[in-house]
């Protein structure tokens, strides 16, 4: 099975890192943050103002029934787990669209529920059980069942282009490289949040910071990560400009956070 890379979805353009970035220091205190919440096993909120999406964003490997069921009652619902390539390769996830010639936003792959200790697969403890059996780096193709409850998104390294067009960072790679820098496997199950004020439409960033401000939640940007711990040197040059476009009302200088009650 071979997976290439479809996106033709330009997410953040990767440029040479800058020698100055101002505003670094602030996208790193936001990092260092978030890699202590996701090591913790706390939810974390992820903003991505290029496609203008918020994320809900925990770590596969300690992916907790009460984590799930909070994920599931904030966002859509449509919980996703980031796979790499050689991990797709070694469970056999397949592009659920791998038709040439058309281009998804995303690289999804087929949908799984783990084999054993699941009911139906659809509960936040079907759920977190099936992402941690993802994450479990001695779980093999037989132990998931397709389709299934949980979507893999396959995160590709880092490439000078795909198909003549720079390289694509977006969420999905966000939480790959938050997890490498937090010391956990690179898998973490992600799911837009819905917006609080109207319930028919996703939050936006507005409501992102608020969301993470009531619920005490580390909350940062793609371009925090792409500026800081992303693959590579290859970094978004992150201005003075960049870095007023997200700042962070959350951040006041307190560190500790909770579980979201």
């Amino acid at each position: 099975m071979t997976i290439t890379d479809s996106r033709h979805e330009m997410y953040v353009e990767r440029r040479p890192a800058a020698a100055d970035r101002t505003g670094s220091a602030a996208a790193l205190h936001r990092v260092e943050r978030a890699t202590a919440a996701a090591a913790a096993g706390r939810a974390l909120v992820l903003a991505d103002p290029v496609r203008g999406e918020t994320n809900l964003v925990l770590a596969a490997e300690l992916a907790s029934t009460e984590l799930l069921a909070f994920m599931i009652r904030h966002t859509s619902g449509f919980v996703k787990v980031t796979v790499s390539v050689p991990d797709c390769e070694r469970l056999q996830l397949p592009p659920m669209w791998p038709l040439a010639g058309h281009a998804p936003r995303c690289n999804l792959a087929v949908s799984v529920d783990a084999v054993e200790g699941v009911g139906t697969g659809i509960s936040a403890a079907d759920r977190a059980h099936t992402i941690r059996t993802i994450a479990d780096p001695a779980t093999v193709a037989f132990d998931l069942a397709r389709p299934g409850h949980v979507v893999p998104v396959i995160a590709h390294d880092p490439s000078p282009s795909v198909l003549g067009i720079p390289s694509a960072y977006g969420a999905p790679d966000a939480v790959v490289d938050l997890m490498r820098a937090a010391g956990l496997r690179p898998l973490g199950a992600l799911c837009e949040l819905v917006s609080p004020a109207d319930e028919t439409v996703m939050a936006d960033e507005t409501e992102g910071v608020a969301f993470a401000r009531r619920h005490s939640l580390a909350h940062l940007s793609i371009l925090d990560v792409a500026a800081t711990v992303g693959r590579g040197s290859q970094v978004l040059e992150y201005g003075e400009e960049c870095d007023r476009r997200h700042h962070d009302p959350c951040d006041s200088g307190d560190d500790a956070q909770q579980r979201p009650q």
